[in-house]
């Protein structure tokens, strides 16, 4: 056996890396990450339009001196595996090569500490024509010569990033400038709703002088947005936070908060779970398959809030833009789904009001008031499709879904009507000696959450609502009995 070090080609590695899926937008929130890791107050975005835009990205944070600047401008400068501070928004070491060099072919950094100014470059047509990892770096007189480096110069510490030959943005449009433009519109509401939080508490990103304004996209400065009770899970040491809320009904929103919320148009599809590391937001509209996005349920939210530590087990990516809900937190995290949908179905209004003849019953037909008078649908909340639908992959739930909706338009209202009215409808009531029977084929069904690691406890709290185990008193003395136990 014998070893032999095998480095990668540095201009293929490198030219590779610019496809790791980062948008513009995305980008540029990667590079304000490394700033607000820095303690930045003040980030100042300068764009250079024309034929040959540029981009400048200036902070008031801390600073490097040559050692950490030469670190952070290496690939793989930090172990994802390694322990971070709190509130550290980085994790691959990648944040700020990766993200730059996808949108353009060059940039450079000047970060200034102790009054010592220090300054490299990547510049990927300088990497092929050396055919090596070979880093640029500038002198003082150099420094000067950069745009609007005096901005810098002027701060008593901060960080300059330089962006320049947007080749990728080039070759995609034949008006650069215009498309450029569209960019940076992008980029400013991507960076309103991602760092809203931070913007909230102070921070203050410019763009060419314009301060950009915090998107919540739970209206909290609107009165009616409802706050529901906080919830807690705990991994070990670490604690992750939700917290549903309900936006108000469309009649009691203005211009901009609609505007906030994502626009009219989109309230449908920016439901669900606003996954927030370290206050930053992460991914948000989704329900991780949890529920499904429904008419009824576009008001209700739910922020969760989860520490940096826990990064593998939510599989965030390299551009912190996707993560994926762990297994071991469904179970946990169906009750605030719950909550946060009935709530947003009892406000909202626009198409149906579901009629319930108790509030405490969950039926498995539900009877829709519409506009028109009344249409019948399946109740998606009933535990038995729930635990099923969370046990299929995203192909396999279309074609349920699909399978659904075929048995709501076959319903055979006129047929139903004529046999109600001549009394022929079997409406047989199972007497107390079925009890042991409907209890056995709860278990069975019960014995399937349990193999599938799902939340013994809620579906047993599900069940209790839904017929015909709500009708027997015994039934649901027995279910308690087993939510107690798994208390």
């Amino acid at each position: 056996m014998f070893e032999q070090e095998c480095i990668p080609f540095a201009p293929s590695l490198i030219e590779s890396m610019r496809s790791l899926g980062y948008s513009f937008p995305s980008a540029i929130a990667d590079l304000i990450d490394n700033s607000i890791s820095a303690k930045a107050k003040k980030i100042d975005i300068i764009s250079e339009p024309g034929s040959n835009p540029s981009l400048i990205i200036l902070d008031d944070g801390m600073g490097m001196s040559v050692d950490k600047l030469y670190e952070a401008m290496r690939y793989g400068s930090t172990n994802p595996l390694e322990n971070r501070s709190e509130d550290d928004l980085g994790r691959f070491g990648l944040g700020l090569k990766s993200a730059s060099l996808s949108q353009c072919r060059r940039m450079i950094v000047v970060s200034k500490q102790k009054n010592i100014v220090n300054s490299y470059s990547w510049d990927l047509d300088y990497v092929i024509e050396k055919g090596q990892w070979m880093l640029k770096g500038f002198t003082l007189e150099e420094i000067e010569e950069l745009p609007n480096i005096n901005l810098l110069q002027e701060q008593e510490s901060g960080t300059y990033i330089y962006l320049s030959e947007f080749d990728r943005i080039k070759e995609g449009t034949s008006n650069i400038s215009e498309t450029f433009n569209k960019c940076l519109n992008d980029m400013i509401e991507h960076l309103s709703l991602v760092f809203h939080r931070f913007i909230e508490e102070g921070l203050n990103i410019a763009v060419n002088n314009l301060s950009i304004e915090a998107s919540d996209p739970f209206l909290l400065s609107n009165k009616a947005t409802q706050r529901k009770k906080e919830s807690y899970i705990y991994i070990k040491e670490n604690k992750i936070t939700l917290k549903p809320y309900i936006l108000p009904h469309i009649s009691k929103l203005s211009q901009e908060d609609l505007v906030r919320a994502g626009g009219k148009e989109n309230l449908r599809s920016e439901q669900g779970f606003y996954v927030y590391r370290n206050k930053r937001l992460i991914i948000w509209g989704t329900w991780f398959r949890l529920e499904r996005k429904d008419e009824l349920n576009k008001l209700a939210r739910v922020r969760v809030d989860i520490p940096n530590s826990l990064d593998y087990m939510w599989s965030i990516d390299i551009k912190k833009s996707t993560a994926t809900l762990p297994d071991i937190l469904k179970k946990n995290m169906y009750n605030a789904v719950y909550e946060s949908v009935l709530s947003s179905e009892s406000v909202h209004t626009f198409r149906g009001r579901k009629e319930k003849k108790d509030k405490d019953i969950e039926y498995i037909w539900e009877r829709v008031k519409v506009r028109e008078g009344y249409r019948y649908s399946i109740n998606r909340h009933i535990p038995q499709l729930k635990m099923l639908e969370e046990t299929l992959d995203d192909k396999q739930v279309k074609i349920f879904d699909d399978v659904i909706k075929l048995l709501e338009e076959s319903f055979p209202v006129s047929a139903l009507y004529v046999d109600a009215a001549k009394g022929n409808l079997d409406q047989e009531k199972k007497d107390e000696e079925d009890m042991d029977n409907i209890w056995a084929d709860l278990q069975i069904q019960m014995e399937y959450v349990k193999r599938n690691n799902l939340s013994v406890k809620c579906y047993y709290e599900a069940f209790m609502k839904i017929e015909p185990y709500c009708n027997y008193k015994e039934i649901k003395q027995r279910i308690q009995e087993e939510i107690n136990k798994n208390e």
